[in-house]
């Protein structure tokens, strides 16, 4: 049987402002290659923020589109889709019900991702699509993504993801809260620019002080509409054309803009607050260099199929994000960061010993290392009950590039690291997921006992399975008493949960 060198694909976003699909085949020579683009313009966020949930008059609209995308889909021979909601369907009260009875009447299975999974997606596109996003992290980078629901504020330096916040209020959620409060009358500009001021302003004071970056990155569904206005054909962008588009529609209206540059009128209405988020980050800020790309979440979908499917990569390693931005949150909470890499260092270790036998993957090799990180954050607020604490902490700082289930997993592995299961969280959870909760919260209990002082006395450890049994070398040749004790006592929790008993050997350094 011959197997295909490409393979043809559709990706798929739901979102606030309309229905986007790429059509593009994939393979390993060429990489992604868009055949085809369509959009059908579809304001679901105006009832999702206004009222909390989306009508079914929408519900229609959003079948009728996704029958007309199948017949497309079908005349390009397309071989697989992938489909993402995001913030609209995500926040309204009946999202469940819509999914069902979009897939009951058309056939299409909708995934809602959270908002950290949608910013990675994007900049994971950003890095494939775009030549000089290795430079750019290097020397120092502050990514806004501006969407309908929300801002997100990344900031990289060396390479490495410093911190990345989301902000609650985005270009469309801005004008319905707007709108809203002033009882259906229109609002005013000056309104909307005091609103995104003041929000702004407060996270900037919390989040954002003084970062060393060289490069400003402009992301969100208006960037293209930008620089159609401008006639701007490149990605780099001055704050002379952002506030020339801005005085533009202050002076002539939505109107206009929609007439001259044939740009639906609901998203000329998305433009201003755009430009209001991006001017807050470089309005004081000359010297920096201004980078307006117009990738969107679907660029992201086919970079994610892409890589899953091993047709190619992007150069940056983006699981390393994670653990940045995990280090970054924990970071808040005075930890020891000696102690979680320590932590860290001998999970790993022991993760990678079990994973083959076990059913453990690299990903849950990732979760392991974030539930390292996150284990001791509750000390901060309370010695007494810390991991019920740090249960909460990790809950309150959802980490770019997780799911929503991933982040419950974390921190239910924390909250169960001590193999006590007396917290009615853990009965909600299916078979299989308890499972995995019970085995990495196993051997994070074991990997933190060997640092049990907080002064890493174990230069090192080994693990192997022999006989039956999980034995661990420690080499020190430091007293490891309370850590034998500690290991031991956690031990017990390991064997019930893996059925194998760990035995740790202690062996000198020379």
């Amino acid at each position: 049987m011959k197997v295909s060198r490409y393979k043809v694909f559709a990706a798929i976003e739901l979102g606030s402002t309309g229905i986007t699909m790429k059509i593009a085949q994939i393979s390993k020579s060429s990489g992604i290659s868009v055949l085809d683009t369509v959009r059908y313009d579809i304001s679901l966020g105006k009832d999702s923020y206004a009222v909390g949930k989306i009508s079914y008059g929408l519900v229609e609209k959003i079948c009728g589109c996704f029958e007309k995308y199948l017949l497309i889909m079908k005349g390009y021979g397309v071989e697989d889709y992938v489909c993402y909601a995001t913030t609209a369907v995500r926040e309204a009260s009946n999202s469940e019900y819509i999914i069902d009875q979009i897939n009951i009447r058309t056939g299409i299975k909708v995934s809602i991702i959270s908002n950290e999974e949608e910013r990675f997606l994007h900049n994971k596109a950003l890095a494939l699509k775009c030549d000089y996003f290795d430079k750019i992290i290097k020397d120092g980078a502050v990514i806004v993504d501006v969407s309908s629901g929300s801002a997100q504020i990344s900031f990289y330096e060396n390479s490495n993801l410093q911190f990345s916040q989301n902000v609650p209020i985005g270009s469309m959620k801005v004008l319905e809260i707007l709108y809203s409060e002033k009882n259906n009358n229109m609002y005013s500009f000056g309104i909307i620019e005091d609103y995104i001021k003041s929000n702004i302003n407060n996270y900037k004071k919390v989040f954002f002080k003084n970062p060393n970056y060289k490069y400003f990155v402009a992301l969100g569904n208006q960037v293209e509409h930008i620089k159609k206005i401008c006639g701007i054909q490149g990605d780099k962008i001055e704050l002379k054309d952002l506030n020339y588009v801005y005085e533009l529609i202050n002076e002539r209206g939505f109107e206009y803009i929609e007439e001259k540059y044939d740009i639906p009128y609901d998203s000329v209405q998305l433009i201003l607050p755009s430009i209001l988020f991006y001017k807050m980050f470089i309005e004081n800020e000359k010297e920096k260099n201004i980078i307006a790309s117009d990738i969107s979440l679907v660029d992201g979908i086919l970079v994610e199929y892409a890589e899953k499917n091993s047709y190619t990569h992007t150069n940056h390693i983006f699981t390393d994000d994670i653990i940045s931005s995990a280090k970054y949150y924990a970071g808040k909470y005075d930890v020891s960061r000696r102690h979680y890499n320590k932590v860290t260092e001998n999970g790993m270790c022991i993760m990678n010993t079990l994973s083959k036998k076990f059913g453990l993957s690299k990903r849950h090799l990732v979760l392991l290392k974030v539930a390292s990180i996150f284990e001791d954050t509750g000390y901060y607020i309370n010695l007494n009950g810390y991991n019920k604490y740090s249960y909460d902490i990790i809950k309150a700082n959802p980490i770019l590039g997780l799911s929503q289930k991933e982040t419950e997993i974390i921190s239910c592995v924390v909250l169960f690291q001590n193999g006590v299961f007396s917290f009615p969280e853990y009965n909600n959870y299916s078979k299989n997921r308890k499972l995995l909760i019970s085995k990495l919260a196993a051997v994070l209990s074991l990997a933190k006992a060997l640092d049990v002082e907080y002064n890493q006395k174990i230069e090192k450890i080994k693990s192997s399975v022999r006989s039956g049994n999980l034995i661990v070398t420690a080499y020190t040749d430091e007293d490891i008493t309370l850590e034998t004790r500690e290991f031991n006592i956690a031990a017990e929790f390991f064997e019930e949960v893996f059925g194998i008993k760990a035995v740790l050997v202690k062996k000198g350094l020379k």
